[in-house]
């Protein structure tokens, strides 16, 4: 069986937790309270998610960040030894996108030849929505990057974005 390493980072309330909680039947998260809460948002990560899950003979470990940047320390740690990332960015949140510019220039610069996909989440909420076009100018996404519109609450919308990062990842290995 092979295994892979994930991670799933992306700015605050972005959907990374749920996205690991959909996917994985067992997972562990340090979600705490938030001190001022946002909305129906009453929790955040503050070290990682993680979960397993299997299919097609793979095994995939996903370690999900947290989107504060007081806990942005953790990018580097949870990064080592990963084969692939997913940026995931809330579909209708404009500031979480000029966050997630940080966040991808982060990445590139540190894992350049990591493979990768950007994930556009919360597409089912009323209200404007950036789509791949906009996300893709906004951070300098190049072309072979895929960015994919995701439910984080759905299994299957879930899974294909994580099949999407695999795919690339056993291109890569495929090519050295």
């Amino acid at each position: 069986m092979k295994t892979y390493k994930i991670l799933v980072s992306g700015p605050f309330n972005a959907g990374k937790t749920t996205f690991i909680r959909t996917l994985c039947e067992k997972y562990l998260d340090t979600d705490k309270p938030l001190l001022n809460p946002i909305g129906d948002k009453t929790e955040t990560t503050v070290a990682l998610d993680f979960g397993v899950i299997t299919y097609n003979d793979r095994k995939i470990k996903l370690f999900g960040t947290p989107g504060q940047r007081e806990f942005f320390f953790m990018w580097e740690i949870l990064a080592k030894g990963l084969n692939g990332y997913i940026l995931m960015i809330d579909s209708g949140d404009v500031e979480a996108l000029h966050e997630a510019e940080d966040l991808y220039r982060f990445f590139r610069n540190m894992l350049p030849e990591i493979p990768h996909v950007i994930a556009l989440n919360k597409y089912d909420k009323p209200g404007f929505r950036f789509g791949i076009r906009e996300t893709r100018m906004a951070l300098g996404v190049p072309n072979s990057v895929p960015i994919l519109k995701v439910d984080a609450r759905d299994y299957e919308s879930a899974l294909n974005v994580v099949k999407a990062v695999v795919k690339l990842i056993e291109d890569r290995k495929q090519r050295l």
